[in-house]
């Protein structure tokens, strides 16, 4: 499946996916075992719960959960088409959100070329 074709919250869960597997399968799933016990939060409701989806994998990962959030970003970045730039004093948040701008920016450019396409496409000649 090409990228274009996905959403930005899969985007974003493919993404999560990608930064917990190196951690190992077992822990990955475990992580997601933890967020949805105990912080209520399903894998699937992440997209739309991303402050706590931070919050709970630093209480499921303490300090390590900063190295595996910038993994998570530079593979979500990279998914958008730009590339992860670490910023002082930037949350997760900041950064999903900011990747989110970035993407729907792209998928409008894309959108707005494969309209000009067609309607050149339609056009009559001569």
């Amino acid at each position: 499946m090409s990228v274009r074709s996905l959403s930005f919250p899969q985007l974003l869960l493919e993404s999560i996916d990608e930064g917990l597997s190196v951690l190992g399968n077992e822990p990955r799933e475990a992580v997601y075992q933890f967020l949805r016990t105990i912080c209520s939060l399903p894998r699937e409701d992440i997209p739309d719960h991303v402050p706590e989806f931070a919050a709970g994998l630093k209480r499921a990962l303490g300090g390590a959960s900063k190295v595996i959030e910038r993994l998570i970003l530079r593979r979500l970045f990279e998914k958008t088409g730009s590339s992860f730039r670490d910023v002082p004093d930037t949350d997760f948040n900041d950064y999903v959100s900011d990747a989110k701008r970035r993407f729907e920016i792209l998928s409008h450019r894309h959108d707005d070329s494969a309209e000009s396409a067609k309607s050149k496409k339609g056009q009559v000649s001569g």
